[in-house]
């Protein structure tokens, strides 16, 4: 389905930032936001099960749950499970 919609400038800036920040273009952002209203509409809760979000969907979830967090530095390389228990004898 086509859909034309007349938005003010504030509103498409807006959205194009949102959906920047989410890794979209604008009509992929605003598609997902349409798909999310209507499963909340319809009764369905959350963001839906696994077979139901797309890759770069959840990561897009995992970015905005992080959000603010301190970052973390790596674990090394050559880091083990041994190296989690090496004070337990």
């Amino acid at each position: 389905m086509v859909v034309i919609l007349n938005l003010s400038p504030e509103t498409e800036k807006y959205l194009r930032e949102k959906a920047a920040q989410s890794g979209q273009i604008l009509e992929d952002y605003l598609s997902a936001l349409l798909e999310r209203e209507t499963r909340t509409a319809n009764g369905s809760t959350g963001t839906g099960t696994a077979a139901q979000v797309s890759a770069e969907e959840f990561d897009r979830l995992l970015d905005a749950l992080s959000e603010g967090l301190p970052s973390l530095p790596t674990l090394p390389a050559d880091w083990s499970r041994a190296d989690l228990y090496a004070d337990h004898d």
